[in-house]
């Protein structure tokens, strides 16, 4: 989200401007190496569309429908925190085996417009669109951090304008919403800096808003997920808190670790209220996020990526490793406890979507280098693809060394129904080094480490981005 921008939503208004203008020596202080503006983090400066694509290895017949990424990537050039750049879409529809185009398009906000709204009112649909996306009620949505859905055309990934439920949607969605695989009911949420905090909420299958339940919080802390069981939604309170001081005075994203924020975690009937909260005392901890959630017997499990601290200097250093780990929360004994569940470092888990908010054996993340995890020795590190056997506590790993480096692996299903959990394939950009180019390539599930059995390969360069969604055409109608 753009400074503007972020003053202009959060409502600081003039007032932020002009103190920004006055104080001095209070700015979060700039890191030494933007690695946002390096190697595969920088931006890319065109739109395009490719129709002649070598593809490497065989593309299943079945797999007919787009896979679509979304991330940040400023149009200027320069972005004041990796975070801040504009939204773009990166999209390969597949088709009989084929891969008929790729294309990439800038997510068409007033803020890629670079339409300047002053300072006003909070206006939802003027910010970023750059997290991830969702497929429901028959619309293709571009998410953010902050404020409205914004429609995407499946066809040409162009963007048709801001949704907001019928006018039904207070304010900001989250970029992270579940879709509850046997009622096709969508539960999301949206956080903001000023009360309420967090507000949940809850739509049917075709896009109709269901309840709006505000949620009191500790403070404004930075939520960027949730968690969905069969009965349950779960709230995170965490210390990564937004700072007035830093956004008036000029910080890409003021938000920082207060080490004197209690950690909580707040379980809620999924139809229920704010007065129906349960809140949880756990260690400290932070949050990017869940890979999947559910019920066993008393306790609402979760499994996350988990940081035991982070952005305690600035919001700007992300180097330090996140944790498959288990947060169980008993109902009945109100005693929450946390374990890690695997070794080494990770992020951005995925499950077979099929598994959300039931029990599974199988996900899905990156592997996170330790040994090259700083700004200065990013362009060096060694990333790969996991796939976690929660039964047997075993991987299997894709570690292509330096030269190709996965971005987040999505699950698609090999058959509609009735298929194994792990039965499915992987979809991720692969970025090589060697060429600067990347590829959307497909991995089978069940056998991860011996690589990809198809690779797209695309004349253009895939930056490093957040997330995708697989939209087969049979979700179409």
């Amino acid at each position: 989200m753009k400074r503007r921008d972020f003053l202009q939503y959060t409502g600081v208004g003039a007032l932020g401007a002009a103190t920004a203008a006055s104080v001095g020596g209070c700015a979060e202080e700039e890191p030494a190496v933007k690695f946002w503006q390096h190697g595969n983090y920088r931006p890319v400066s065109d739109e395009v569309t490719v129709t002649e694509l070598k593809v490497q290895g065989s593309i299943p017949p079945e797999l007919n429908g787009l896979y679509v990424r979304n991330g940040t990537n400023s149009s200027s050039g320069v972005a004041e925190h990796f975070f801040g750049g504009d939204g773009m879409l990166h999209g390969v529809r597949l088709e009989g085996g084929k891969a008929l185009w790729y294309r990439n398009r800038y997510v068409d906000t007033p803020v890629y417009r670079k339409e300047d709204g002053g300072f006003g009112a909070p206006k939802p649909e003027n910010t970023t669109s750059a997290v991830s996306l969702l497929y429901h009620g028959g619309e293709l949505m571009s998410l953010g951090e902050f404020g409205y859905p914004y429609l995407i055309d499946p066809d040409n990934l162009s963007t048709k304008g801001t949704f907001n439920y019928e006018g039904k949607l207070p304010g900001n969605m989250t970029a992270h919403p579940r879709i509850d695989p046997d009622t096709g009911e969508l539960l999301f949420f949206g956080y903001n800096v000023i009360e309420p905090y967090v507000t949940y909420m809850r739509a049917d299958a075709q896009g109709k808003m269901l309840q709006v339940e505000p949620i009191q919080m500790s403070g404004p802390s930075m939520v960027h997920d949730f968690a969905v069981t069969k009965n349950y939604v779960v709230f995170m309170d965490m210390p990564v808190r937004f700072s007035w001081l830093m956004a008036i005075t000029g910080s890409g994203l003021p938000f920082k670790w207060d080490a004197d924020v209690p950690s909580r975690i707040g379980v809620m009937p999924r139809t229920g209220t704010n007065a129906d909260v349960k809140w949880f005392d756990v260690p400290a901890f932070f949050v990017f996020h869940i890979m999947n959630s559910f019920e066993q017997g008393d306790d609402v499990i979760i499994d996350a990526a988990r940081y035991d601290h982070l952005w305690v200097k600035s919001s700007h250093d992300f180097f330090h490793p996140a944790r498959l780990s288990r947060f169980s929360m008993n109902m009945k004994t109100g005693k929450a406890s946390v374990e890690q569940v695997f070794d080494g470092a990770m992020e951005f888990p995925q499950v077979n979507r099929e598994r959300w908010t039931k029990p599974y054996r199988y996900g899905y993340g990156l592997v996170v280098d330790e040994e090259n995890d700083s700004p200065e020795l990013i362009e060096q590190a060694e990333g790969g693809i996991r796939k976690y056997d929660l039964q047997t506590g075993t991987s299997d790993s894709y570690l292509p060394g330096p030269s190709l480096v996965p971005g987040e692996a999505v699950f698609i299903p090999a058959r509609e129904s009735g298929g194994g959990e792990d039965e499915g394939y992987l979809a991720s950009f692969l970025y090589d080094r060697n060429t600067d180019t990347s590829a959307f390539s497909l991995f089978d599930a069940t056998r991860v480490s011996s690589g990809p059995i198809a690779s797209v390969l695309l004349p253009v360069r895939v930056p490093v981005g957040f997330h995708g969604v697989w939209v087969p055409d049979s979700a179409r109608g």
